[in-house]
């Protein structure tokens, strides 16, 4: 393996010091017990040049001033990164491919190994894989979970592209402009912050952990037990990742929306629904509560504008489902379900819960006790994040010499999940993709894709033909 560099200058006049908040330090703090590397993967035709590509990440870099601060103390500090080397470079035999078990085990061991301690290091690395001599290419950008999620990756991505086709000299390519701000949520919402308002948020986070701990949900039925923390767990392999890609059949993807409009639900809610049918088919749970972890993006819902920031501002939600709902019902419940974790209120209660078990975060000491509080108040291995339409394009690499092959996109894994669920539009097709465990799921096309799919389609037909009573 190589790293390859070339100068290129970068703005450090940053403005000093920063806030740091709880959806960047909670994941700091996580960084030290489990790998919270997000991940962008790109399979592209041809050879991408190692030298180009570094140029291109860092004339990235220098538009997104986030990447060039470090935490200190609860603050954020600036560094100068115009020494960095971003891009490594390998060589890899066969060509690059998502089917490819020993090439998704190269890909999950890079980012097991070189993990983004933030730290320590720059929140952000990129491995460029060329295959087969040059028969195609494979862009693997990994960035820290407390600084981008889905939407700070793409964009950062669509950067790095934009930026690799100009240099390049494709007919036609602008070199993209304009700065990619972050600014901490007591900037973004100052009245979230005031005492009054904190201290009715940490009451009701502090009810909502009570609560979770006084009930018993359900989840995902694995052959895997016991703790899912490194270092802590039987197997010393339980940090091992893999991931699956697929696109979603065209018959299920076009019944989707017209199901959902004549349901009065989101096609959101349908896709998580099926996941929950799944949860109950393959553990035969006749009575109990449903758990599912759903990934919410604050971004539209507090202030449009923030949409073209750079940072993380994913809270996850838990959503709790009654077993045994008829298909309307069920429907209508997670529907409600999902209103209610995208408003204020109950955003407020989420990041209420992450402040309250910052203190417990902070002091290694403590650190046993907040995994122990950790795997109770998650209460399940399950986690469905939609990051819906992808609006950039990432057809290709710049030109039509680098077309995509194979796109997906998807966060870190950390205890107690053993796998996260994504159901994005890329490039106009519904993906179906994963992030899993590899010590819970021995083949997860049989154990997980496949009867996912038969649950989609078994819900879609109820609700064209729905059950006579």
């Amino acid at each position: 393996m190589t790293s390859l560099t070339t100068s290129a200058t970068t703005d450090d006049s940053l403005a000093g010091k920063r806030a740091l908040d709880a959806l960047a330090e909670v994941f700091i703090h996580l960084g030290d017990m489990a790998n919270v590397n997000t991940n962008q993967l790109l399979i592209v035709s041809g050879r991408l040049d190692p030298l180009a590509l570094e140029q291109s990440v860092q004339r990235a870099v220098a538009q997104i001033p986030l990447l060039r601060y470090r935490p200190d103390d609860g603050q954020l500090r600036p560094f100068d990164t115009s020494t960095t080397r971003w891009v490594k470079h390998l060589e890899y035999a066969a060509p690059c491919d998502f089917n490819d078990a020993a090439f998704r085990r190269l890909l999950m061991n890079f980012s097991s190994e070189h993990r983004l301690r933030w730290r320590e290091r720059p929140p952000l690395q990129l491995l460029l894989v060329t295959g087969n001599g040059g028969h195609n290419s494979c862009v693997y950008l990994s960035s820290h979970h407390g600084v981008a999620d889905a939407r700070s990756d793409c964009l950062l991505l669509r950067a790095i592209i934009g930026h690799y086709a100009h240099i390049t000299g494709v007919p036609g390519a602008t070199a993209p402009g304009g700065e990619l701000p972050f600014a901490p949520l007591a900037e973004i919402r100052p009245g979230w912050f005031r005492p009054r308002v904190r201290g009715h948020r940490w009451l009701r986070a502090l009810g909502s952990v009570v609560a979770d701990l006084l009930h018993r949900d359900i989840g995902f039925t694995v052959q895997l037990q016991g703790q899912r923390w490194e270092g802590m767990a039987a197997d010393p392999d339980i940090g091992q990742l893999d991931f699956f890609h697929s696109l979603l059949p065209r018959e299920l993807e076009a019944r989707l929306g017209p199901a959902a409009k004549s349901a009065g639900v989101t096609i959101n809610t349908l896709l998580c629904a099926a996941l929950a049918r799944l949860m109950e088919s393959t553990g035969s749970h006749h009575r109990g509560t449903l758990r599912i972890t759903c990934a919410i993006s604050l971004r539209r819902l507090i202030e449009h504008h923030h949409d073209r920031s750079f940072r993380n501002y994913l809270v996850p939600s838990g959503i709790r489902l009654r077993t045994g709902q008829q298909t309307p019902a069920l429907l209508h419940n997670l529907h409600t379900a999902i209103c209610r974790a995208r408003s204020d209120r109950q955003i407020g209660t989420e990041l209420g819960r992450l402040e309250i078990l910052l203190p417990l975060l902070r002091l290694r000491s403590l650190r046993g006790p907040a995994r122990h509080l950790l795997n109770l108040c998650q209460g399940t291995n399950a986690c469905y994040s939609n990051p819906g339409r992808i609006e950039e394009d990432f057809s290709s690499f710049g030109s039509s010499e680098h077309r995509t092959q194979s796109y997906l996109g998807f966060g870190c894994l950390v205890p107690p999940y053993d796998f996260i669920l994504y159901t994005p539009t890329v490039n106009g097709r519904m993906q179906l993709d994963l992030v899993y465990r590899r010590a819970a799921f021995r083949d997860i096309h049989r154990e997980f894709a496949a009867p996912y799919l038969d649950a989609l389609r078994h819900l879609l037909e109820e609700l064209q033909s729905p059950p006579r009573r």
